[in-house]
């Protein structure tokens, strides 16, 4: 019974990752049709044409690789005990949520009153993501604790919305863009926090009966 159990658990759970990335395959491959259009030779954008086109080939042939060549995992779930083994997952999404929230506020220096262009340009990075976070969480050796790679997902779009926000409206919303400045702060902090509880909170932290 728990054998059945343990398989159903890595079947669902791998499937929404698997569906997380075809998500993600999708968003690119639309943005990248929408950026660039077929038959446009422009020079000036080659070389970011070729950077995404390469980017979605790679997660388009890495998911492949897992769906047909690569064994699943005995079990679904990370769960990490010591405190070095949080650090990637923590950088990694540190990293992530600051590039996904300031993309597109340094795509509007470049493309000046072009909205179209920013939101294809955020399309194409909350994708990206996306895909990176669900690839991540299919391999054996950098999956993150499940708990922690949907906290960083979940965000991750709200904080690619309020870039965008930013982006567009910042000089007619100051107070609102400092507010989701800050927000996007206490959140990074937060998620530090998280992964790395103060001694004294570990005795108080309650055991949590959801898989992690």
């Amino acid at each position: 019974m728990e054998n059945i159990k343990s398989k159903r658990d890595v079947i669902v759970c791998r499937g929404i990752w698997y569906a997380m990335t075809l998500l993600s395959l999708f968003g690119l491959s639309i943005s990248l049709n929408l950026l660039w259009p077929p038959g446009d030779s422009s020079s000036t954008s080659r070389f970011l044409r070729d950077g995404a086109v390469s980017a979605t080939t790679f997660y388009a042939v890495t998911l492949l690789r897992y769906l047909f060549f690569t064994h699943p995992p005995s079990t679904c779930y990370t769960e990490f005990t010591a405190p070095k083994e949080r650090i990637p997952q923590v950088v990694f999404s540190e990293l992530a949520l600051y590039l996904v929230f300031t993309t597109p506020l340094h795509c509007s220096l470049l493309f000046t009153n072009n909205v179209l262009s920013l939101l294809y340009i955020s399309l194409f990075i909350i994708s990206l993501f996306t895909g990176g976070i669900g690839l991540i969480q299919l391999s054996e050796k950098c999956r993150m604790e499940t708990r922690h790679a949907l906290i960083t997902l979940f965000f991750g779009w709200l904080f690619g919305l309020f870039g965008i926000f930013e982006a567009l409206y910042c000089n007619d919303y100051n107070g609102v863009a400092l507010f989701l400045a800050n927000l996007y702060v206490m959140f990074s902090l937060g998620l530090f926090l998280y992964n790395f509880p103060l001694e004294k909170d570990l005795h108080t932290l309650p055991a949590s009966p959801l898989p992690i």
